[in-house]
């Protein structure tokens, strides 16, 4: 079959905003009745070929053999037993909703004018304002945050340069960007995580998370390139924002703790899955920001959003789904054995669950998205490793994902952050990076299987 050339123009538009609206529109009613599974994967692969020139090869790769298994679990009729084509219709909704809350919080004047704050700050302070502005922006932003930051902060390259400052400066960018997967609900980490362990409660993730994500950023501020110099030229920022500038960061951080408090409300009233509750949350919150700014003229009409989204985060949307429908196969094939196989003795599982960070950061070394690493890792053990004991394996999983994303030089905000900054990835995380990973995956390791051991001892 002749390779036809994408629809182009208004056709492409309109197809494009269709599609995304579908996808949206069925992954939101899939949490409150049972809809059409199939119709849905057609929808994203449809997708996926109209924007298949934005398509990388790790999204070609695994998109295909998802349709190859689609194709077999068709024929040989153990699709709907897997339970893989609702982990599609879950996801692809979520990265639609989330590729819109990033497209508004990206035209807010006040997001803006916060990150502009943070990166104005002298360089005694601009480390730290850095690390925990790019982590509060990526919430809402997700990969966003590094182009935003890393744009702002290349304007004063010359500046950096002169002060010694540009890899710095970069690595407080990926580090904070990385603590944010370790502990937010609106992660991927999170969404995929317990959406392939759902005997675990988001709560019972949420104080291991902060607490890692903590001394994640800590570390990292203290192992910097060095002190400040003691002399040098007076500068007119101060270290501390103004008044009127922290009236601007606290209204970001409102509306961050505004949108967690939705979801965390939607989980515990409506009594629905912190999935579900994220995914709802995000689109009331993303709905109700565009609104908004139609009325104030800064965005435009709906499908123009929807074809924007769908577009522009495509490439994503096939990664994260496809993922979603390949762990939940993993899984099901391996519990389909029944016992067939062998069971790993309960003393091995705390050793398997301390491996999944190592897995994971080899994993991006190799340029295997955290996305695909984590399902696969999670799609495996899950029916393997003891109930007691998998809630270790959600923070290895998930906790580990922040460290890969900081640590490894293929994930998506390492390449956007150190391109805009003019920074070679590799040597600048083999060089300054490579002590940190370690010692992370050692403390995370270590304590997931001390933690797992005691589970499975009680």
């Amino acid at each position: 079959m002749p390779d036809r050339p994408p629809p182009s123009g208004r056709s492409r538009f309109v197809l494009n905003a269709g599609l995304a609206l579908y996808l949206l529109g069925t992954g939101t009613a899939a949490i409150f009745a049972p809809v059409p599974e199939i119709p849905a994967v057609a929808a994203l692969m449809a997708l996926a070929l109209l924007n298949r020139q934005a398509l990388n090869r790790p999204a070609w790769i695994i998109g295909s053999l998802v349709v190859m298994l689609v194709i077999w679990g068709l024929v040989a009729g153990w699709l709907d037993e897997a339970g893989a084509l609702s982990r599609v219709t879950f996801l692809s909704a979520f990265l639609v909703a989330l590729g819109m809350l990033s497209r508004a919080a990206s035209r807010a004047p006040d997001i803006r004018s916060a990150a502009v704050v943070v990166a104005s700050r002298p360089r005694g302070a601009r480390y730290l304002f850095v690390s925990l502005g790019t982590h509060i922006f990526a919430i809402f932003l997700n990969f966003g945050a590094a182009s935003l930051m890393a744009t702002l902060l290349a304007q004063t390259r010359d500046k950096l340069e002169r002060q010694n400052a540009v890899e710095d400066v970069t690595l407080s960018m990926l580090r904070g960007f990385g603590a944010m997967p370790m502990w937010s609900p609106l992660a991927l980490s999170t969404i995929v995580t317990l959406s392939i362990l759902p005997e675990i409660n988001y709560f019972e993730v949420l104080p291991y998370g902060l607490a890692a994500a903590a001394l994640y950023l800590a570390a990292g501020y203290m192992a910097r390139k060095g002190p400040v110099p003691a002399s040098g030229p007076a500068t007119a920022t101060p270290v501390m924002p103004t008044r009127s500038e922290q009236l601007i960061l606290l209204r970001v951080v409102a509306r961050v703790a505004l949108l967690v408090a939705v979801a965390f409300a939607l989980n515990r009233f409506a009594d629905l899955s912190m999935p579900a509750s994220v995914l709802l949350a995000v689109l009331i919150f993303s709905l109700a920001w565009w609104m908004i700014q139609v009325t104030s003229g800064s965005a435009p009409g709906l499908y123009d959003e929807l074809a924007a989204t769908a577009s522009s985060g495509a490439n994503e949307i096939v990664i994260v789904s496809c993922a979603g429908f390949l762990g939940a196969v993993i899984a099901w094939f391996v519990s389909s054995f029944d016992g067939d196989l062998p069971v790993p003795p309960d003393a091995l599982a705390p050793v398997l669950i301390a491996l999944v960070p190592m897995g994971m950061v080899l994993g991006g070394v190799s340029a295997l998205n955290p996305i695909v690493s984590a399902s696969i890792l999670l799609g495996l053990l899950h029916p393997l490793v003891p109930e007691a004991a998998l809630l270790w394996l959600a923070l290895a999983a998930i906790i580990g994902w922040g460290i890969t994303a900081a640590s490894t030089p293929f994930t998506a905000n390492v390449l956007i952050t150190t391109r805009i900054m003019q920074v070679a990835p590799g040597p600048l995380l083999r060089r300054h990076n490579i002590r940190l990973t370690v010692l992370s995956l050692a403390v995370l390791g270590l304590f997931c299987a001390a933690g797992s051991y005691i589970s499975l001892q009680g």
